[in-house]
């Protein structure tokens, strides 16, 4: 799909669910999710591209593959936590979403840990020298 198609499917959905709302507000957020995961799926399919693409890069630059695993990682921690959290306040729930942002917030940094290990230590080995 197309970015101007999702971007129409998004309207129309928003569209459609103001005006569902002050009739029946629960189908309302039903279809704002469903929308929400109709275009994550569709979007899905593109992530396969980028995945293989950085995979490419770092073979090419000899990168260690599991800094590229730790990098995608992160990212997809990032993204769902994004959708999560965007629907959680769409559903009304700002309390909820803040806390789904503080917790992919967490899980990101360990995810990370690795990398912040291997940092230091070439610190540490840089100033021994």
């Amino acid at each position: 799909m197309s970015i101007v198609s999702l971007c129409a499917l998004a309207l129309t959905s928003a569209i459609l669910a103001l005006a569902i709302r002050r009739h029946n507000g629960e189908i309302s957020v039903l279809l704002i999710a469903a929308c929400c995961v109709g275009l994550l799926i569709s979007v899905m399919s593109s992530a396969s591209a980028l995945i293989e693409a950085v995979s490419r890069i770092s073979a090419v630059s000899q990168i260690n593959g599991g800094y590229v695993a730790i990098l995608l990682k992160v990212i997809g921690i990032c993204l769902l936590t994004e959708f999560t959290a965007n629907t959680c306040r769409d559903a009304g729930s700002s309390a909820l979403a803040s806390n789904v942002t503080l917790a992919g917030k967490l899980m990101a940094a360990v995810s990370a840990l690795p990398l912040y290990t291997e940092i230091l230590n070439l610190v540490l080995s840089l100033l021994q020298r």
